[in-house]
């Protein structure tokens, strides 16, 4: 049995700077758009660039993952796979609210401490699945050959399993805990982006700020978890 947990990060391998403004063509890398988010699943996000992501980006990697496990287990093994999924209140703290990484970075540029393009630059490369996204990437992988490339298809796994849970980050006393998961989480994405040691330390102080805004330190911060069962076959269908 294997497991996994961080399945929601995508493959950054020749980097994330192109994926906020995949929507936008090839013209697009300042848009002011691009200012208005930091995760492609956020209520400010454009739709059109999450469905991008899910098709092109989240789906395809979900399905090489699975594709390279069907080469690994024996038939009859079973994987667990586990990762954080959608809804997640990191992201949207609550319904038409923006997530605190972002409002945290237009706070900062609206008070000139922070360069804007810092803002239109920064992404968290990863996609919180729901069980649609997770079964459209196992049928995904189907076509996938166990080298992990288009080619022979027929990665020979069975899904057993898919199922969601939900989670409450938090010790129910402070949101010191909760942010410092955070901002460990995700502040490698705000470095990717360029800004100076000065910004992100503003940055960081105004994301801490609006954690006791949105937050409740006594409910916590619910997210949501997606785990699947698959098992490679003992025979060919």
């Amino acid at each position: 049995i294997c497991s996994y947990i961080c399945l929601h990060w995508l493959d950054t391998e020749g980097g994330t700077r192109d994926w906020k403004s995949l929507h936008l063509g090839k013209e697009g890398h300042d848009h002011p758009s691009l200012a208005n988010f930091t995760f492609v699943t956020e209520v400010t996000a454009p739709k059109s660039l999450k469905e991008i992501w899910r098709t092109e980006l989240a789906n395809v990697h979900l399905a090489k993952f699975f594709a390279l496990r069907a080469r690994e287990l024996r038939p009859g093994a079973e994987a667990l796979v586990v990762m954080v999924g959608d809804p997640n209140q990191f992201i949207t703290p609550s319904p038409d609210v923006a997530s605190p990484l972002t409002k945290a970075m237009r706070r900062c540029v609206g008070r000139g401490i922070l360069r804007e393009e810092v803002l239109r630059r920064c992404v968290v490369p990863y996609y919180p699945r729901t069980e649609d996204d997770l079964r459209e990437a196992f049928k995904l992988a189907s076509e996938i050959g166990t080298d992990g490339a288009a080619g022979t298809p027929g990665a020979p796994l069975q899904l057993v399993d898919v199922r969601s849970y939900s989670g409450v980050i938090g010790d129910g006393e402070s949101l010191d805990g909760s942010f410092e998961l955070f901002w460990a989480i995700h502040s490698g994405a705000v470095w990717a982006a360029d800004p100076t040691e000065k910004e992100i330390g503003h940055i960081r102080k105004e994301a801490r700020l609006l954690f006791d805004e949105l937050y409740d330190a006594k409910g916590g911060i619910a997210v949501t978890f997606m785990a699947c069962v698959i098992r490679r076959r003992t025979r060919k269908q």
